[in-house]
């Protein structure tokens, strides 16, 4: 492994989780410094409380002012930033491009300051979003900008890699960007990740588009971080694709997983689009929000040419990521 401590941004989120406590099973004398916005939401947390080897600094991304002169990230072995603002309706783009382009770029000044790699955990949307299915991208396909340029979350992405990239250059710093899709898997504490899944199980999912559905276990994701973090020589771009289906095949199999009725009513992209601008106009959320839809309606895919040889990652079968999935959210459930 590195030689120093890893700073990880995003540690109190759902892959921040599993990439702790796989760091902390499988390299217990790897120290780590989760950066924090609240020390007492941190330790609030039940999972936390078992990890050994991990210290907290407090602090948010985009102000790194205020917390860079610690004395501990004066020998940082790596960087993994995880950090980020997952929203997509247009309401919230001022603060999502600001804590995904901003605090990526100020990221990649502290990276310069301690002299050490920064893995920056960004999203397969940023290259693997289509209006037709079939098709798919590798780590040298170009942004896919015209398709996500309405969407925040996902264009902040292309804008964070675009900075992100430019600023690495200048300062000479290893900077290695990895492409997830959705992530899916027990443990997702914010229960933000697995809406996708829970909707069906709470009864929630009034309707179907005719659209694509691209997710990747996140144990597997978070396994092939480490294995990233430790290795010698890295290449700019890595890609972990997962399972690759179109949201019908997605959601019969949840129903199956559930044993429920898979959903049946499918409808036109364009009428819910109307209805959901419609409706959320008049301040009713009876409709996912307009930009959700619009997404459900394009294909997300992408392959790698590198990550099963040099990270040796494989996404394991949906179905068993969904049926863990599932069962994680019910156990949950029932304990809230």
């Amino acid at each position: 492994m590195n030689g120093g401590p890893w700073l990880v941004t995003g540690a109190s989120g759902f892959l921040g989780r599993h990439l702790l406590q796989q760091i902390a099973a499988q390299h217990p004398e790897q120290q780590i410094i989760a950066l924090v916005r609240s020390r007492e939401e941190w330790e609030g947390m039940e999972w936390t409380r078992g990890l050994a080897g991990v210290d907290t600094l407090v602090g948010g991304v985009t102000a790194p002012e205020r917390w860079a002169a610690d004395q501990r990230l004066a020998r940082l072995g790596g960087i993994v930033h995880l950090a980020a603002l997952v929203r997509h309706g247009r309401a919230d783009a001022k603060e999502v491009y600001f804590i995904n382009v901003e605090g990526t770029r100020a990221m990649v000044g502290v990276a310069a300051r301690s002299r050490c790699r920064m893995v920056f955990v960004s999203t397969s949307g940023t290259v693997g979003c289509f209006r037709t299915p079939g098709q798919t991208a590798d780590e040298d396909s170009p942004f896919c900008e015209r398709e996500v340029a309405r969407w925040p979350y996902y264009d902040s992405k292309v804008r964070a890699e675009k900075e992100a990239r430019s600023t690495a250059g200048e300062l000479g710093v290893e900077l290695v960007v990895v492409r997830p899709p959705v992530l899916l898997g027990p443990d997702d504490h914010r229960f933000r990740s697995s809406n996708h899944v829970a909707r069906l199980l709470n009864g929630k999912l009034p309707f179907l588009i005719r659209g694509g559905m691209h997710f990747a276990d996140v144990r597997d994701v978070a396994a092939a971080v480490v294995r990233l973090m430790g290795r010698d020589t890295v290449r700019p771009v890595y890609h972990l694709p997962g399972t690759i289906c179109s949201i019908e095949e997605f959601y019969r199999m949840v129903a199956e997983a559930a044993e429920l009725p898979a959903p049946r009513r499918v409808i036109p992209y364009l009428p819910a689009l109307w209805v959901s601008r419609l409706l959320h106009g008049m301040g009713l959320h009876l409709l996912p929000e307009p930009a959700l839809i619009e997404m459900a309606a394009h294909y997300w895919a992408m392959e790698s040419k590198y990550s099963g040889g040099e990270l040796g990652y494989r996404s394991r079968r949906g179905q068993e990521t969904i049926a863990d999935t599932v069962r994680w959210l019910r156990t949950a459930s029932s304990d809230r």
